[in-house]
């Protein structure tokens, strides 16, 4: 494989195309081997054929068309060749770019480096794909430079793209182009001011450049002696002997192409020299930061850039031979440990995981697909995972420590968040997120998942409408948080609603929303608001709708109460696994709340607040579904009475997956007369008994 040299034009510098032609004419003259120019600049200008005054008749889209087809060997009958032992192809026009792809055009490289001990190529100043691809099949970079700043912001600009790339800053050599005017920039300026070095320094002779230009005659073979052919024939050599590419160690890789299988008997080193340069960098970024700590970051966009920039640097300065994959995995996972969530940010980003389980610094599950599976992702220290946990619940005013070791809280896409630590947790800080959909779901969602029937989201939607107060039931990770979402959606625009939660994650999408969050006592033990002092709070907020995201104590009392004196139309959710359970739940919650009240007075409140039951269950394949929908008529022999309007049959298991129907019982609810005097119209054919189409 020959060498592959990529030449970039900057302001003031010397035109790469001369740059090239002369370079390549003096290998050629000095080696006896014909050398390859590329000119991949699509700008249609044609240069490389206008500095030889040569017509060559192969473009890239015509090589393109007969890739499959070439080798080697083929190549070089293919590719007309100059006197000088020159191969070029035609300049390629702009609109021509789009029938190559960077796939395309990493192969045609590779192809002709095959076939040619060394090969130049230009450089374009637009498509940034092909830019990065041409300089990934490339053993060196050569920016031609001149001694002013406008070049030296020019140069920066495309070290910048150069480093967000992930390729080695030791793969670019500046080559000065040498003029004698006062104020220059001096060639140690510019390596100061770039980070490049300057490898050599070429006389511009302009007159020497315009006579060879006109006689379409390169100046290092018609005007050898000049002192530009002179600067030319010293950097070929260096090319020649390869003492210009010293310093470089890096892979080169096709695009497309798998990355290359990790060396057994090396990985486990490299591992280890990947979290010792990880922590090296850590620490020089703080202190380039000039922060005292993590916890001091403030994850600003800005901020986080401007971290990533000085990451770059380090990285273009520290282990040069990292493979590009290596360097991207370095950079954002440094960012995410200093900026995010650590290693659970590539979790959070993936909308396929629903849930993702910390048990310890070493241990991280996630739940796709209503699956559990264990991830190769950890933390490297239970410190830093105490430093993502204190992240976490100190923007909203929580805490987590010995004396109060667990928390719940939210993230800012309203994602639950609970973390428990040591003492109480053996195994390290345990942390357990609950994500929800960034899209905000609607019935159709949940149909289209299988979740329910459209009869029975209709059903429910008519049932809110009718001001009807209603509970969802359920387990843990059944769906409670989604559906109450869906549900309390069909509530009208006009309404006041006020929304009472332990961590908010509720997210409806009418204007007039009061969002209350409870709060946790501080470190003294005062300030605390709990959910029943809210709820009493609600009632004298002017609500036409309390949502209460979930009754779990002595809250329970005063939501019924709240249900039984104009505030109809609530919504909650409860623990449970069936609607008779829920109704246990809800009397033994009433209970707790510290009112000596008999049993049959409480089912009574229960019988008279409460019209709907949702039974939502978590199938054995991880999907979730309503499995009941009943309403509750009364009271009879000392129990609550309900109703079953519609439910779910399983009926087995199928590749996997749970099968069965949802179907009518046939039971028409008791308030079926209101939907007409309210206005509003539902099939009462839903109500048939059968399945659900």
């Amino acid at each position: 494989m020959g060498k592959i040299i990529s030449l970039h034009h900057l302001a003031g510098g010397i035109d790469t195309s001369v740059l090239a032609v002369n370079i390549a004419a003096s290998l050629a003259a000095q080696s006896g081997k014909k050398v390859a120019l590329l000119d991949l600049s699509f700008s249609g200008t044609k240069s490389l054929e206008s500095v030889l005054n040569f017509k060559p008749q192969r473009s890239l889209p015509e090589v393109a068309d007969v890739l499959d087809k070439l080798d080697e060997k083929l190549i070089q009958g293919y590719l007309p060749e100059h006197e000088l032992g020159l191969v070029c192809t035609k300049g390629t026009e702009v609109f021509e770019a789009e029938k190559i792809d960077a796939r395309t055009l990493a192969r045609i490289i590779k192809i002709v480096s095959s076939a040619y001990p060394f090969s130049f190529l230009l450089l374009p100043n637009w498509f940034p794909e092909y830019k990065k691809t041409i300089i990934g099949e490339s053993d060196i970079v050569l920016l031609s430079v001149a001694p002013h700043m406008l070049s030296v912001n020019d140069a920066n600009l495309f070290l910048s793209d150069f480093k967000s790339w992930y390729f080695p800053l030791s793969m670019v050599r500046n080559v000065l182009s040498k003029n004698n005017f006062t104020g220059a920039m001096s060639a140690s300026e510019i390596s100061a001011l770039t980070g490049a070095t300057v490898v050599f320094e070429i006389d511009n002779d302009e007159k020497t450049i315009s006579e060879s230009i006109n006689s379409g005659k390169p100046a290092a073979v018609s005007l050898p002696h000049s002192d530009f052919s002179v600067s030319i024939k010293k950097l070929s050599k260096t090319i020649m002997d390869g003492s210009i590419f010293s310093g470089i160690t890096r892979e080169k890789s096709v695009a497309g192409s798998e990355p290359a299988a990790e060396n057994k008997d090396t990985g486990v080193d490299n591992k280890q020299e990947i979290k010792i340069l990880k922590e090296k960098l850590h620490q020089e970024l703080i202190a380039k930061l000039n922060v005292s700590g993590e916890s001091d970051f403030a994850a600003k966009r800005e901020t986080r850039e401007k971290s990533r920039d000085i990451i770059l640097d380090l990285l273009s300065k520290h282990h040069a031979g990292l493979e590009r994959s290596e360097k991207e995995k370095i950079v954002e996972e440094l960012l995410n440990e200093v900026f995010g969530l650590g290693c659970m940010e590539v979790f959070l980003k993936d909308d396929s995981i629903t849930e993702i389980m910390v048990n310890g610094p070493e241990n991280i599950y996630v739940e796709k697909k209503g699956k559990l599976q264990k991830t190769a992702e950890s933390f490297t220290s239970s410190k830093q995972l105490m430093t993502v946990i204190d992240r976490i619940v100190s923007p909203l005013g929580r805490r987590v420590d010995e004396s109060s070791p667990i928390v719940d809280a939210r993230l800012a896409d309203g994602s639950r968040v609970n973390a428990i630590i040591q003492p109480v947790s053996l195994a390290g800080p345990a942390v357990t997120i609950r994500k929800f959909s960034k899209k905000k779901l609607q019935a159709e969602d949940l149909v289209n998942f299988g979740a329910l029937k459209m009869q029975m989201a209709d059903f429910l939607r008519i049932c809110v409408k009718l001001r009807k107060n209603i509970i969802i039931s359920g387990g843990t990770g059944s769906g409670k948080t989604t559906l109450l979402n869906v549900v309390s959606s069909f509530i009208p625009e006009d309404e006041r609603i006020v929304t009472i939660e332990d961590s908010a994650e509720l997210k409806l999408p009418q204007e007039h929303v009061v969002r209350l969050e409870a709060r946790p006592p501080s470190i003294e033990g005062t300030g605390e608001v709990s959910i029943r002092r809210l709820v009493i709070n609600a009632l004298r907020m002017r609500p036409d709708r309390i949502v209460v995201g979930e009754c779990r104590s002595g809250e329970t009392l005063d939501m019924l109460q709240a249900m039984n004196t104009g505030h109809d139309g609530s919504l909650t959710t409860i623990h449970s696994n069936s609607p008779k359970d829920a109704i246990g739940r809800i009397t033994t919650m009433v209970m707790m709340a510290g009112m000596d009240l008999p049993e049959r007075a409480i089912k009574e409140q229960i019988a008279s607040a409460v019209n709907i039951i949702v039974q939502l269950s978590r199938q054995s394949d991880g999907s979730r579904k309503i499995i009941d929908i009943s309403e509750i008529t009364g009271i009879k022999n000392e129990a609550v009475e309900l109703l079953q309007i519609f439910k779910y049959e399983q009926t087995g298991i199928k590749d996997g997956k749970v099968a069965g129907r949802f179907t009518a019982t046939g039971n028409l609810p008791t308030f079926c007369g209101e939907i007409e005097t309210h206005g509003l119209s539902l099939d009462k054919g839903i109500f048939i008994k059968g399945e659900l189409k």
